[in-house]
């Protein structure tokens, strides 16, 4: 009788034993889960950043880019400006001539 009451005793302990290490393993198993969510957003807020910084330096180069060609525009339209310049100057001096020969 003592037999069957020490394998009872032995068969609650063992239940026992597999049940603590049941919520052991599901505790493990939480914080895992936890842990990885803390690292997924870590690197969700780091890739942000790094898109943040890439999209900003984007917008500093266009900006320089903007302004390279504002300048060359704005060089083009002088130089223009100042051959058409010469050019009508020219053509007055032209017309001018022509009308003193014909009088």
């Amino acid at each position: 009788m003592s037999e069957i009451k020490d394998i009872k005793k032995a068969e609650n302990q063992a239940l026992e034993s597999i049940e603590n290490a049941k919520k052991d393993a599901e505790k493990i198993i939480e914080k895992a889960k936890k842990d990885s969510e803390l690292e997924k957003q870590k690197l969700i807020e780091k890739a942000q950043k790094q898109v943040t910084n890439q999209i900003e330096k984007s917008k500093i180069n266009a900006d320089k880019e903007i302004k390279k060609i504002k300048n060359n525009t704005e060089k083009e339209i002088a130089k223009i400006t100042e051959s058409a310049n010469k050019n009508i100057s020219n053509a007055v001096d032209l017309i001018i001539k022509e009308l003193e020969k014909g009088d």
